[in-house]
Parts: structure tokens; sequence; C-alpha cells
């Protein structure tokens, strides 16, 4: 079965010099679009600036450019029509939320600030699906826009969830979570928790197998889960974990201990309502799947 993947990595950026003539060195020659091409700008380009650049300061990157999608993998570009629907998604599931609770400032500071829309989906070296990566809290990666179902619940629950976790990863590079979140869970971590079962990853008290492999993932598929479904449905989520004996659910309890360090980390480190946040974000993604 592949798994999903949501990767936080850092890029090295490796510049080759070339040899040129002394005309094609000409560095008063002005560089336009990506890689020195010139693109004339379209209707797509005017409404991304404008719901976008000019009010978020976010830059949206949809053509091809292998210096920002990687050398290493075979992808292919987004297709056109899929580009403002994402975007879309983005804006009123995920930045409007916090613009309404946490503020414009917030919004403006700490959501990334470049998204590069990506056709097909990544696939890691053992065979599991790559749903997104971030760089540094600056870029994120949206994988596989031509794929989703961007009127579907799950389409669009999954382009949010990308979003929420890689959102939590900036924000704990920026104000670490307490101490105390990785001692919930002190000694159960597993490097190969890709190949443990959601079910047992839960009864062992981490919300996916993704979030057993490092502390930094268990908060951020956490925070992700809790954000892309209502108290309600992540209630419901800790009630169907097995107890482990009669009376005895270690993974329910563990769970219940990382949300709560959650909510108080937010409101602590960032002044963030994050009851309040959850329901605002649980309207967003109910409207629109409606």
């Amino acid at each position: 079965m592949k798994k999903y993947l949501l990767l936080a990595f850092v890029v090295t950026t490796l510049i080759s010099f070339n040899s040129c003539s002394k005309k094609d060195n000409d560095l008063n020659t002005p560089i336009e679009g990506l890689g020195g091409v010139r693109y004339q700008k379209t209707a797509l380009d005017i409404a991304l600036y404008e719901n976008f650049t000019k009010p978020y300061n976010i830059e949206v990157i949809y053509r091809w450019d292998a210096g920002l999608m990687g050398y290493t993998t075979v992808l292919v570009p987004a297709e056109e029509n899929k580009v403002l629907p994402v975007m879309n998604i983005l804006k009123k599931g995920w930045i409007a939320p916090f613009e309404e609770i946490a503020g414009l400032l917030f919004v403006k500071k700490y959501i990334p600030k470049q998204y590069v829309l990506i056709g097909s989906y990544a696939y890691a070296t053992n065979g599991n699906i790559v749903l997104g990566s971030a760089d540094q809290g600056l870029k994120v990666n949206i994988f596989g826009i031509n794929q989703i179902n961007l009127k579907s619940a799950g389409g669009i629950s999954q382009i949010l969830g990308t979003v929420h976790h890689e959102l939590a990863h900036m924000l704990h590079q920026n104000i670490m979570y307490p101490s105390d979140f990785e001692l919930v869970s002190a000694g159960s971590y597993d490097s190969n928790g890709l190949s443990i079962s959601q079910a047992n990853a839960r009864k062992a008290g981490f919300i996916t197998g993704y979030g057993m492999t490092s502390p930094n993932e268990d908060f951020a598929t956490l925070v992700a889960t809790m954000l892309s479904n209502s108290k309600a449905e992540f209630d419901a989520m800790l009630d169907a974990i097995p107890e482990d004996s009669p009376g005895v659910n270690i993974g329910r309890t563990r769970l219940k201990e990382k949300e709560n360090i959650i909510i108080t980390y937010f409101l602590q480190a960032w002044n963030i309502d994050f009851r309040a946040l959850q329901r605002k974000t649980a309207e967003a993604r109910a409207a629109l799947i409606n």
C-alpha cells in the first residue's frame, strides 16, 4: 500500500558557470521571466497577482521551471485550468480562516510566500507518493494537481491538509513547541513508521505512521489533522481507537495529551485561539465541499 508523504527539506542550489562570449555575457541585459524567458501576462497571471501577490505577498508559480521543481524526479507541469481553482481552495479554506482568527499581519509574515504547483505526484525512493514539500518555510510545492478532483471532499481535504502540515513545520521552526510534546511518546518514535498501519500508529498514540518517524512530523501531522477536521470529527477518530485492555487506551490518552499541548502552544506562542481556528477551517472546508 502506498503511503502519502508531506516532506520538509532544505534545498541546496548549485550554480554552474559556463563560458560565453562577451556579447552573451552583457550584464546590462534585463532578465525577464523564469530562466530569462519572456512571458506575456495572461488573465491567469493577473488574477493570481490581484488575489494573492498584491494582498498577501504570495507568488504562485505554475509554469515549468526545473530549477524549482527538481532535476531528480520525472514530473509533469500543471494544467493552467487547475491553477486558480487550487489557489482559491487555499484562499478560502486556509488563508481566510487564519486571517480572521490570527490577523492579516500573521498571514503576511508567516504563511509561506511561494507556491509551486506541479501537475503530477512525486515519488519517494520506496515508492511512496509525495503530496507536498516545503523549503525552509518559504516555498511550498503542491504535487498532483492535474489528478486531484477539486470538487470532491477528498481532493479539497488533501490540498488543505498539505498546507496545514507545511505551515505547522514553519511555526515550530520559528517558535519550538514545548518539550512536553515529545515526552508524551518518548521511546515510541520509529524511523520506519511509514511501514506501520494507521490503526497501529493510533494505538501507539500517533495520528499516522508518518507521524511516528520524528517528533516534528508527529507535531505537523497532528496539527494538520486537527485543522482538516472539526473537533467532533477529530474526537470521533480518537474514540474509534480500540482499548489496549479493559479501561486502558494508551493511544487515545497520548493523543489527547498532545492535542492539549498544541492548543496551549498556539495560544501562548502565537496568540491564536486554536478551537476558534479549527471551527473556521472546518466551516470553510464544508463550504468548499458543498
